[in-house]
């Protein structure tokens, strides 16, 4: 359409038109929009409930398996002798290898603030190395790898930790001491309890498939 071939009186009533098309399709999404939110809240209260209850049944069920594990774990370590260890995982397994169960903590490490001092130890090592090429691949991988920061500026502890396995690159006793403080200031914490394991379910002779679950609590 050549828009100069236009008379006013045309221009107007296109103007319009245009304008009137706009709002319909400003209507329209706004229609699917409110419609769109409703599905949305009718699949929620449909099944919220339910995944509250399958969550309740979950949490039961794994305190339940902690609290019964729990005399395994203490006759476990009396029969062989041990102190009883506080460590974050067990597992328990059938003789022929049918069915297992392992439950514990899921651990997430985290530093207690006194990792910058062996940081600062660290990058005192890094600053000392010659610049030939292979001191600065060292450097680079630490940088870019082990000592990358988030947009806080915080360092990542499971990073830092793998910094552990440089030592016999490094060759250096600063790198060494700047690594024992650090991994003192490593604290793993426990955040939430899990049950994982698998079952082997034989279907018929000769044919079986092997079945695995995976349940956790904060």
């Amino acid at each position: 359409m050549d828009l100069k071939s236009l008379s006013s009186e045309q221009r107007k009533e296109l103007a319009v038109q245009l304008k009137e098309e706009e709002r319909q399709e400003k209507e329209r999404k706004q229609n699917e929009t409110k419609v769109l939110q409703e599905l949305t809240e009718e699949v929620i209260d449909k099944n919220i409930d339910d995944c509250l209850k399958v969550q309740g049944i979950s949490n039961d069920f794994i305190l339940k398996l902690f609290q019964e594990a729990e005399t395994i774990i203490t006759a476990r370590a009396e029969t062989y002798g041990n102190k009883k260890r506080d460590q974050d995982s067990h597992t328990l397994t059938k003789r022929d290898g049918s069915a297992s169960i392992k439950l514990g903590w899921n651990v997430k490490p985290t530093f207690d603030g006194t990792e910058t001092e062996g940081i600062a130890k660290i990058k005192e090592y890094m600053t000392s190395l010659t610049s030939d090429e292979e001191n600065s691949k060292i450097m680079m991988e630490f940088l870019n790898e082990f000592l990358k920061t988030d947009m806080q500026g915080n360092y990542n502890p499971k990073q830092v930790r793998k910094l552990n396995e440089k030592r016999d690159t490094a060759k250096s006793q600063l790198f060494n001491d700047g690594m024992d403080i650090v991994e003192k200031a490593i604290i793993d914490i426990r955040t939430s309890q899990f049950v994982r394991g698998y079952k082997v379910v034989e279907f018929e002779p000769g044919v079986s498939k092997r079945f695995e679950f995976s349940f956790s609590i904060k």
